[in-house]
């Protein structure tokens, strides 16, 4: 299920979709960017579909069951 609600505080007119992107548990911060970003590239490049204005990733949880990976911060 999606929530719709009027965000009073936008200053732009647009709309803000958040989706939650999973990955396995040994994929880095830095590579689950790396991929949803080249995911965004093929929409962008797709003029058949709604044009984008942009992306920004606020929010990477971690499962407290992986194992430690060398390029965490």
């Amino acid at each position: 299920m999606v929530y719709e609600f009027v965000d009073e505080s936008h200053t732009l007119d647009e709309n803000v979709l958040v989706v939650d992107f999973r990955f396995d548990s040994d994929v880095s911060q830095e590579q689950a960017i790396k991929i949803v970003d080249k995911i965004i590239s093929y929409a962008d490049n797709d003029n058949s579909t709604a044009q984008m204005t942009g992306h920004t990733p606020t929010l990477y949880a971690v499962s407290p069951f992986r194992e430690e990976i060398a390029d965490d911060k």
